[in-house]
């Protein structure tokens, strides 16, 4: 069974590049906002959240915050992909278990979605991983 990804991304074409690029390790949905991803987790929790940062109305690091502060979805690993530099200043609960930036290169974020999956569920966010793709 492939793990379940919840891809919350506002540009239609990146979002389905994501969605095409990813369906053979996983599977896949998406949602075109941050609200509308939290109402599908809501209904369906995934194993995974790779979520874009910066989207009208909520955004990744609210979206991030909800998820954190939610019982039945805090178990839920978090990647963010953006191509703007994490925003560090944000509170722990707020900030992704790894931080990927655009434009990532394919094996590397299979790759690193599928390390994220094998580690422990922690809300320690302390320690942001930051990946460097390109």
């Amino acid at each position: 069974m492939k793990p379940q990804v919840l891809i919350v991304e506002n540009t239609r074409t990146m979002r389905e590049t994501l969605r095409l690029l990813l369906a053979g390790e996983f599977d896949c949905s998406v949602a075109e906002s941050g609200e509308a991803g939290l109402a599908r987790m809501q209904e369906r929790a995934p194993d995974l959240l790779l979520s874009d940062v910066n989207m009208d109305g909520m955004d990744g690091y609210e979206l991030c915050r909800q998820v954190r502060t939610d019982p039945q979805l805090q178990h839920i690993r978090i990647a963010f992909l953006s191509g703007y530099p994490p925003r560090l200043a944000e509170p722990p609960l707020a900030q992704p278990d790894i931080y990927l930036m655009k434009p990532a290169k394919p094996s590397e974020l299979i790759a690193q979605l599928h390390a994220l999956l094998r580690q422990r569920p922690a809300l320690d966010t302390s320690s942001l991983q930051l990946g460097s793709e390109g």
